[in-house]
């Protein structure tokens, strides 16, 4: 009995080492993928090896990134992991909670004070600079301050108010105007304000921060009406494909058309966006190639870029830079027709000098707009104001 218990178990060892031996070897010779289209998000690629990477262990870390990331149906095995845990009653994966009414909600992780400060810093020097031109910051809270009554019961919460609330009074205090829409779309919730496999808002939810916006910056909301047009119902998002959960479900992108009017003609409603990055034209807001690609809501403006310029027919001879995140791709379509020229500045992926463009394009007023996870941990702001 102990010998076919010692066979079975040598058996099963050489199996498992076989299988493992198996999948390495296919991971050796099936290549590298550079980007996730499940995860929307670039993959670790094979680190170069070194001696002073193998000693500081630095190679090893790195190389367990890659072969995490490059592992062969690596897809499969999350979903399957997903389906276990699900049925053991799981609710949290990478940091997306399962919550009710078909929502999955962004896990807020406390954020690294020292970073915050060097923000905020950054932002309160920058406006000490261009002090004759209004200056507006607008933090947008995740679905998971808004939406508190869709998480699971008991998961622990990150208090986003309060880090809001502090940052939002630093900011007030050098001058920087406030725009705090968590009171506006806490009223509109019952709306689908957020998407529910996604951790951007929806264009509905911008539209609602637009008009709080536009109440403190002076402009008349009412001077432009708008139509919802969808245009596709199978997109499926990022926190989706990062947790497993709820991969067969699809969702509505809309886009909002302004309507023509008394008060709007033709030629108001179109624009010109330059992507300096890639030295491209278009007169649209949107790219329905993305509409194709996993995550569509890349149809507004095909994506981040690190710089793009939007020059519109308006006769106003305002113009507006905005610093920020994915979360203001949808809501820029709602700001040409009051602005003569809006540049727009992603950090994370520009390397040109702020000041020098401040200038060239006489930048007449600043906008910060991102998402509360992004701006609590991403550094590339203060660095990009240096």
């Amino acid at each position: 009995m102990k010998k076919r218990k010692k066979r079975t178990a040598y058996y099963v060892g050489v199996m498992f080492g076989v299988i493992v031996l198996a999948f390495s070897l296919i991971n050796v010779f099936s290549g590298t993928k550079k980007v996730s289209e499940t995860e929307n998000r670039a993959l670790a690629q094979r680190p170069k090896l070194s001696v002073d990477s193998v000693l500081s262990g630095q190679y090893a870390s790195e190389y367990q990134e890659f072969f995490n990331d490059q592992f062969v149906l690596r897809d499969a095995w999350i979903k399957l992991k997903t389906g276990f845990d699900r049925a053991l009653g799981v609710v949290e994966e990478n940091g997306v909670y399962l919550g009710k009414d078909g929502y999955l909600l962004e896990k807020f992780e406390k954020p690294d004070q020292k970073n915050v400060s060097a923000t905020v810093e950054a932002m309160k020097t920058f406006r000490e600079k261009h002090e004759d031109i209004p200056h507006y910051a607008m933090i947008i809270p995740s679905a998971e301050n808004i939406l508190k009554d869709k998480l699971p019961a008991l998961v622990p919460s990150v208090n986003q108010d309060s880090y809001l609330d502090n940052t939002f009074q630093e900011l007030s205090k050098s001058g920087i105007n406030v725009v705090d829409v968590r009171t506006a779309l806490k009223k509109n919730k019952d709306q689908k304000i957020y998407y529910q496999t996604d951790h951007h808002w929806t264009t509905y939810g911008a539209y609602v921060a637009f008009q709080q916006f536009a109440e403190a910056a002076g402009l008349d909301a009412s001077a432009v009406t708008y139509e919802k047009l969808p245009v596709t119902d199978q997109f499926q998002g990022t926190l989706s494909a990062k947790s497993g959960f709820r991969t067969g479900e699809k969702e509505e992108v809309d886009v909002y058309l302004p309507k023509r009017n008394t008060n709007t003609t033709q030629e108001q409603l179109s624009s010109v966006i330059e992507y300096t990055d890639n030295q491209k034209k278009t007169g649209s807001f949107y790219n329905t190639d993305k509409l194709d690609q996993r995550n569509a809501y890349e149809v507004f403006f095909g994506g981040n870029h690190g710089l793009m310029k939007i020059k519109t027919p308006t006769t106003e001879n305002k113009r507006l830079l905005v610093m920020k995140d994915s979360y203001a791709n949808c809501f820029l379509p709602f700001l040409a027709p009051y602005y003569r020229e809006i540049v727009v500045v992603d950090p994370r992926y520009y390397y040109g000098n702020i000041e020098e463009l401040m200038e060239t394009e006489g930048i007449t007023e600043v906008l910060y707009l991102y998402s509360a996870p992004t701006f609590f941990s991403d550094t590339s702001l203060s660095v990009a104001m240096e």
